[in-house]
């Protein structure tokens, strides 16, 4: 047998993470995704399923999604006006942070029963 001379043990079981988190990680790998595609519009390129539009001005302005429904960020306020695509990276960075300490769970859960409750409509 090719195992022979190793000790094995039983893998232990490993705890997946509670909703809340599910759902930080998630918004937090998008937040990532949107970065990688920042430096490809950077570079040229014209990247699919990104979060910012451009003004006529040419500023672009950012919305952090999570699916397809924008965040509020402020009351009433669904964007983030930047000056340039650097901006945009620094807008991303504060957003993952803010991610990453809660500020969007109250609307992550919302957004994530009303999405679910759109399955369960058949039943």
């Amino acid at each position: 047998m090719a195992l022979e001379g190793l000790k094995l043990v039983q893998a232990p079981k490993r705890n997946s993470p509670d909703p809340v988190t599910q759902r930080r990680l998630r918004l937090v790998m998008q937040v990532e995704k949107q970065m990688t595609l920042v430096e490809s519009h950077k570079q040229g390129r014209k990247p699919r399923g990104r979060w910012w539009s451009m003004e006529p001005d040419g500023k672009p302005i950012l919305a952090i999604k999570y699916g397809k429904v924008p965040l509020e960020l402020a009351k009433g306020k669904h964007a983030i006006a930047c000056d340039d695509m650097d901006d945009v990276i620094d807008a991303l960075h504060k957003a993952k942070a803010a991610t990453l300490d809660g500020a969007f769970d109250a609307q992550l859960t919302t957004i994530s029963a009303e999405v679910r409750s759109r399955f369960n409509k058949g039943k």
